[in-house]
């Protein structure tokens, strides 16, 4: 089977094999269908086809199956996989890298015609989230029937209309024997060429009928493998409407995600349950749990080179970490829908995780060789919950009200141990022979959010919202700090002016009117709010109260030059508040050489941004375009004022009016030339602000340039070969200049022979360049055999990690103070084999 879609002007590719006989048949909905036939000895090098229409009318709807690999619909690509899938695919990560305009990248992410998809689901249901990687990484590949890919993806059918959705979602079907029976697979793993015990056990099994769904996905793992990424996770801590901005998380859950091979032990657990069901024709009820532990052990060498105005002072630290963190959440929605015209949605969360984390670190400078023991634990909590209402009260007129709360928790405690004084004349250390400093938090934010959004629909050419909303937010953070001395005394550090305890109350009400309109090929919607701040803090030194009224306009225009082709433009000017530990205003300890303090008299920032985005795809020239350029500029910002005195560092948050501003542009694009995809991508990146340090204010300029080509094969019976290089350059001006450069080529391969053998390997090769020539590199590969017979159960694999048995890998980096030279130890070479059963 070949085919081909044509795009806006009619125009298709389809390349043939020689000596075979071919029937070329076009149609389209209402037009009779054509057909020409080649013979196989020789083809026209072009094909024209006029359809006439066929002059109907539909009165009634009959289904006359007719076999394509591709239907295409306004919105709607639907690729039947059996089309594309030879049968020796394990998980549908590989069935989707060979449907046309489909990509899957290393971290288990999926773009359609360069476009990345947002929302994954399972049989119109989403898929733990709607993240993508947990499904690609586990739906076994032979449960597949068809993808169906919908852009414009909108759950919420009475919004349809006036939805401006940019979600692109991939919906699975699966085969009807794979209904209302348990599928997937199972999976064993040791090492074979390893002293250490290295193993993974996983599995992942599904039951989907009409009525219910059920996905359990399990694993157990001491080699690094991450079973989701970090993107997941914020999916997975859920409780907030789509229809609210995007709030910053209390607690930093990082740790639990991404392949960790950077450490020297990594050991993972991970369970995880997906239901859905439905209760009756108009309510039903999905959700998730998951449980997460991860070990970590990890060891790195550091020269710190510290940036002063009159001089500089260089550090070299050994770092030795180990740290365990669990995680345990739950997520329950309902999805109630009384009418066709009317939605409601009922959703709440709850997540409780514990960190704990021991660091060994000996610090050498020209003045001191220190060893600290850092101890640190952290409990943290947070429940969310919304409910929705959405409701089509007739053509004209549509009401959304969105009612969100959440409440998060945390409370890190940490201990120091150490041989010598430290942070002198920042903190009130009392002599002794050892030194232990003892330290307590507590933050908890409470958040309450209102809108109200009326569509009021004119024609299809112009419509008028309005919206009102409230945010209110109460927060509280304590602090305290104390030294206990070998003789069982205690030094309480509230004294010097630490230990914080403040209260924090902000109310953002808002009103505003969006006007969305179209002439032509532009559609545009011009917004204009009026936001009304009160924010109040109390703590000992002094209360505080402000009452802002702002404007936040902001316009979004897209002109469309045909269906694949298309300029958006985006700009706002917006207002923030910093959150309630920049305003505690004394003294807080953050690190072995580090104090900070707040500042109760901060005020809002106000920032510019503005973005420009161009698409285009053109599936007869096999071409896709991407091209993103935006703008950032803060006209009052908040940075942190820094005193340095050799290592140590004291740090306060100050607001300014000195311009902050980011420039930034990316783009990626990809052509394909006979049987070779060709791609070329950039990311450039200019910041420039001031930076006041030991009381001298410097201007910085922070910039970044990543250039990139590869080349891959695109023909089916060749094996597939990828071959990539990226050159990335970063530059640092301020008090001193730094330059470093860095040299990535990468290389895959993957090849089916003997029809059940398959053959990966996977190489990189990086070579990092500092400011004074001096060059670091390291390769890093792996590879796998995988034996697999078509419809057999039992699949066998070979797996090497680290194939060259690196021991570290290096890295250069900068900050507003301080530039770092790193140095990572990674996990050894690691040789398993691995069964496989397929249920």
């Amino acid at each position: 089977i070949k085919f081909a879609i044509a795009d806006n002007k009619g125009r298709f590719k389809i390349e043939l094999e020689t000596g075979v006989p071919y029937d070329v048949s076009v149609s389209y909905m209402g037009y009779k269908e054509q057909i020409i036939k080649l013979d196989g000895i020789s083809y026209p090098e072009s094909l024209n086809f006029k359809l006439q229409g066929t002059g109907e009318t539909l009165k009634e709807v009959v289904i006359n199956y007719d076999y394509k690999p591709i239907v295409v619909k306004k919105d709607t690509l639907i690729y039947d996989v059996k089309a594309f899938a030879n049968g020796n695919e394990r998980k549908m990560r590989e069935v989707l890298e060979k449907l046309p305009g489909v990509e899957v990248d290393k971290n288990g992410n999926v773009t359609v015609q360069g476009k990345r998809v947002t929302q994954m689901l399972v049989e119109n249901k989403s898929f733990f989230g709607g993240g993508s990687k947990l499904a690609v990484e586990n739906i076994p590949a032979d449960a597949l029937d068809k993808i169906e890919v919908i852009d414009h993806f909108n759950q919420v059918g009475a919004l349809k209309q006036v939805s401006d959705s940019d979600e692109l979602a991939m919906n699975v079907k699966l085969k009807e024997d794979k209904k209302k029976f348990v599928f997937g697979d199972l999976e064993a793993a040791a090492a074979v060429a390893n002293e250490t015990n290295y193993n993974l056990l996983h599995a992942g099994l599904f039951y989907y009928s009409p009525k219910m769904n059920l996905s359990f996905i399990g694993d157990s793992n001491n080699i690094g493998n991450s079973t989701f990424t970090f993107e997941d996770l914020m999916r997975f801590q859920g409780g907030v409407s789509t229809f609210l901005s995007n709030k910053p998380a209390l607690t930093n859950l990082y740790d639990f995600t991404n392949e960790n091979t950077d450490v020297i032990e990594n050991k993972s657990q991970f369970a995880a349950l997906n239901y859905s069901f439905q209760a009756s024709n108009k309510l039903d009820i999905s959700g998730f749990g998951i449980f997460s532990k991860t070990f970590l052990r990890a060891q790195s060498t550091t020269e710190n080179q510290y940036l002063k105005n009159d001089a500089l002072t260089f550090e070299n630290l050994l770092q030795k970490n180990s740290s365990t963190n669990t995680l345990g959440l739950l997520n329950l929605k309902f999805d109630y829908s009384p009418s066709k015209k009317e939605k409601w949605y009922y959703n709440i969360h709850a997540d409780a995780s514990q960190n704990n984390n021991d660091n060994a670190i000996n610090s050498q400078t020209n003045l001191a060789n220190t060893n600290f023991l850092t101890i640190a634990t952290a409990d943290n909590a947070s429940v969310k919950q919304f409910v929705e209402w959405h409701k089509n009260h007739s053509d004209k007129n549509t009401s959304t009200l969105v009612i969100n709360h959440t409440y998060e928790k945390t409370t890190p405690q940490t201990t120091w141990f150490t041989n010598n004084q430290f942070l002198q004349g920042l903190i009130p250390l009392q002599t002794d022979t050892a030194y232990q400093i003892n330290q307590i938090k507590q933050q908890t934010n409470n958040t309450i959010d209102l809108l109200f959004k009326q569509y009021h629909i004119f024609n299809n050419f112009n419509h008028l919202y309005t919206i009102f909303g409230n945010t209110y937010t109460n927060a509280s953070y304590t602090t305290n700090e104390k030294q206990r001395l070998t003789n069982g005394t205690i030094n309480d550090f509230s004294s010097a002016n630490f230990g914080n305890d403040i209260t924090y109350q902000l109310n953002e009400a808002k009103i505003g009117l969006e006007y969305k309109f179209k002439i032509g090929k532009l559609t545009g919607k011009p917004a204009l709010f009026a936001h009304h701040f009160t924010l109040q803090t109390e703590q000992e030194n002094g209360n505080q109260k402000l009452t802002k009224v702002l404007p936040q306009p902001q316009v979004n225009l897209t002109y469309d030059f045909n269906t694949a082709e298309s300029l958006s433009g985006n700009y706002a000017l917006r207002n923030t508040f910093a959150d309630v530990s920049q305003f505690a205003d004394k003294f807080v300890l953050q690190n072995y050489n580090a104090v900070f303090k707040g500042n109760a008299l901060l005020n809002n920032e106000r920032f510019h941004t503005a973005s420009l985005i161009y698409t285009k795809m053109s599936m007869y020239r096999g071409l896709f375009l991407n091209a993103v350029a935006s703008f950032n500029k803060k006209v009052r910002t908040l940075r942190n004022e820094v005193q340095l005195q050799g290592i140590n560092q004291f740090t306060t948050p100050i607001l300014t009016d000195n311009p902050e501003t980011n420039y930034r542009f990316s783009g990626m694009i990809s052509k394909k030339i006979y049987k070779f995809t060709l791609k070329a991508n950039a990311a450039l990146s200019w910041f420039s602000y001031l930076q006041e340090l030991n009381d001298v204010e410097t201007e910085n300029q922070r910039n970044n340039q990543i250039l990139g080509l590869s080349i891959r094969t695109a023909n089916k019976k060749w094996p597939v070969i990828e071959i990539g290089y990226n050159k990335t350059f970063s530059q640092f001006s301020g008090i001193t200049r730094a330059d470093f450069s860095s040299d990535t080529w990468n290389g895959s391969f993957e090849h089916t022979f003997f029809k059940s053998f398959i053959v990966n390997f996977d190489y990189e090769y990086l070579q990092n360049t500092n400011n004074t020539g001096q060059r670091n590199a390291f390769e890093l590969a792996h590879a796998s055999l995988r034996y697999q017979r078509k419809n057999k159960a039992f699949s066998y694999e070979l797996k090497a990690h680290n194939l060259f048995n690196i021991q570290s890998k290096f890295s250069y980096n900068f900050s507003d103070f301080m530039i770092s030279e790193n140095e990572v130890f990674v996990l050894p070479r690691i040789v398993m084999l691995s069964i496989s059963y397929k249920l």
